[in-house]
């Protein structure tokens, strides 16, 4: 026992005299590490400010004469652009750090370069205004065309056909279709002084053209009646003033032409309901942008001006000027983050919404504007509908004879008022055509409202996707030419809070763009209450009560965070990384606690064993540390 104790004893102070001496170099390589990251950490803190230095260096290098030759090409270009420049090139400006641009000449090229991004955005909103607008008018011009075709068309049909109603019908006729153009006459008939809509509202304009379609009805029965089919030719003139009464005021229970004026009010009413709630949206949307193009000046941050600077004009502060038709060349990264952060504010807040009321817009028209019971169809089958009651009045022509009799006894007869019984209005053109169908116009304007679906990031992406070639090697980073080596960050306000160039702050987003939200929603809500879509409507439903209920682009953030997260580590591409091989650590050592545990055997001395299994543990520990 007592030699065993001795080997105990005398391994124990073998290891410890190794451990020390392996302690000893671990603090001296730890030590060197230390200095070795505070140096680290020093250098990136003041790399930005040597860069700039370097590249100062660079230039005085080139010699005076030189960079005096640099400056004046760019400020030729700088004259070119109405920018005035001192000259002297001995006063460097603080945001550039260039020797061709002084602080005047910078606050000259930020407010520059943030008309050149307003001017962008107001560019593309009146762009897509104007189609919006234009297609407004020209769908209204269109459905009135027809409707005056269609009139026409009537007028030949009653001349050719029937007769005996041209004259008494002539009238009744033109008051119907002026009454159909009055109400497709949206912008001057439905709005009021100020653009909006006007005292009656859009249902109580389909209830007034159901209700003036029934009176055409009413008024044509007499003259069907007499002249189609109670008309004998040894009985001719018109009916009496008493008896034409007696037959409009029955005429619900005589039901003359049977289910046809139903019809026709039905699918009239609702077309040019529908048209209008299409033209309504349409004028109200370009409202909500032509609204959206007066605040763009007053969202832009002091940061995202800051940025326009060193993305547009620093690199000609800088010396480097572009000649002929070429740009500079931005790193695509650079470009998209800045455009990004500059319109997080509109394309967080309003690109939903706006899609929204694409959606809804493409609904509309696609299953009820140009479908077979749409404005265009329903006028141009308008003739048939009228010959297809009177033809339905002369089939039931007896049992409707015993009708009229019961109620309104026999036709009493009065001389024609016109003189002479066959008189008749001018013959119209028998070489009347429909107007050329808006179907390709139609489709042309789905496609291009389609496009503008996430209006704002689609403006700010085909912007650095159009100017720019999409690498991010040899390109001007903002602050020199080189690699850009930031994240790209994904649109929406909740990943635009890690912008690394231009970071978006909640706190300035202003009431008058929620308005604008608001009118958005209404929008589509409007057309969805006159045109729903269960598929469409619930899926967009869906995702808005998503982006409403976290900002917007949630599904992309937890992603974004945990890359920028792990890009501000501690270089080595950890974020969650120190903490995972602590926790192995300590799971390996509670696995060897348990191991030894279990492997006790009873016969053992529990002083002994536990002295023995401590000495061991150590005597491993330090023998790693040694080795």
């Amino acid at each position: 026992m007592a030699a065993r104790s001795m080997r105990l004893t005398q391994l124990l102070l073998f290891t410890l005299l190794c451990g020390f001496a392996g302690l000893s170099a671990a603090k001296h390589l730890d030590l060197d590490g230390v200095h070795h990251h505070q140096h680290h950490l020093h250098s990136a803190t003041t790399h930005h400010r040597r860069r700039l230095q370097r590249d100062s260096r660079a230039r005085d290098a080139v010699g005076a004469g030189g960079s005096s030759h640099q400056c004046d090409a760019v400020k030729s270009y700088f004259e070119s652009i109405d920018i005035k420049s001192s000259g002297t090139y001995s006063e460097k400006g603080a945001i550039c750090g260039g020797s061709c641009c002084n602080n005047a000449t910078e606050l000259e090229l930020r407010d520059k370069a943030a008309g050149m991004f307003e001017q962008l955005l107001h560019h593309h909103t009146s762009s897509l205004r104007g189609v919006l607008e234009t297609n407004a008018k020209q769908f209204q011009s269109h459905v009135v065309e027809l409707a005056q075709i269609s009139e026409n068309m009537t007028h030949s049909l009653f001349s050719k056909v029937y007769t005996r109603m041209v004259p008494p019908s002539r009238m009744m006729i033109h008051q119907l279709y002026t009454e159909i153009m009055n109400h497709l006459i949206y912008t001057s008939n439905y709005t009021n002084s100020n653009g909006q809509l006007g005292r009656r509202g859009i249902g109580s304009v389909q209830s007034n053209l159901e209700e003036a379609v029934k009176r055409f009805f009413v008024q044509l029965f007499p003259v069907a009646y007499h002249q189609m089919v109670h008309l004998s030719k040894n009985n001719l003139g018109d009916l009496h003033e008493d008896y034409v009464n007696c037959l409009q005021h029955n005429f619900d229970e005589m039901h003359p032409f049977g289910d046809i004026p139903q019809q026709v009010q039905s699918s009239l009413g609702k077309s040019v309901h529908m048209s209008n709630v299409f033209m309504n949206a349409l004028l109200q949307a370009a409202e909500v942008l032509s609204e959206a193009d007066a605040l763009y000046g007053e969202q832009l941050t002091d940061t995202c001006k800051l940025h326009l600077l060193k993305m547009h004009y620093c690199p000609n502060c800088n010396g480097h000027h572009s000649s002929g038709r070429s740009e500079t060349k931005l790193c695509y990264g650079y470009c998209k983050n800045v455009m990004r952060g500059c319109s997080a504010e509109y394309a967080g807040l309003l690109d939903s919404p706006w899609s929204g009321v694409v959606d809804a817009l493409n609904n509309l028209v696609t299953t009820h504007i140009l479908s077979d019971s749409g404005i265009i169809n329903v006028i141009k089958h308008l003739q048939n509908y009228f010959s297809e009651a009177i033809m339905a009045a002369m089939h039931n022509g007896p049992e409707l004879e015993q009708k009229v009799k019961k109620t309104c006894g026999t036709p009493s007869l009065t001389p024609y008022s016109s003189g002479e019984p066959d008189a008749r209005p001018p013959p119209h053109k028998n070489n009347v055509k429909w107007a050329t169908d808006p179907d390709p116009g139609m489709v042309l304007f789905l496609s291009t409202i389609d496009k503008s679906k996430e209006f704002y990031t689609t403006i700010v992406d085909n912007f650095c996707d159009e100017q720019h070639s999409r690498e991010d090697h040899s390109c001007w980073t903002g602050d020199r030419f080189g690699d850009y080596t930031q994240l790209l960050i994904n649109p929406g306000t909740d990943s635009q809070r890690y912008n690394p160039e231009v970071p978006f702050d909640a706190k300035a987003q202003t009431g008058e763009l929620n308005e604008l939200v608001d009118k958005l929603i209404k929008i589509r809500k409007s057309i969805g209450a006159a045109a729903p879509s269960n598929s469409i409507q619930a899926s967009h439903d869906i995702q808005n009560d998503m982006g409403e209920g976290s900002g917007g682009g949630e599904g992309q953030i937890g992603d974004d965070e945990e890359e920028y997260g792990g890009a501000h580590g501690s270089g080595d591409g950890s974020g969650d990384g120190p903490h995972t091989p602590i926790e192995e650590s300590e799971g390996t050592t509670t696995n060897e606690v348990e191991s030894r545990d279990s492997g006790k055997t009873s016969g053992s001395n529990p002083l002994e064993a536990t002295a023995t299994w401590m000495l061991l543990t150590l005597v491993t520990m330090l023998f790693s540390s040694c080795s």
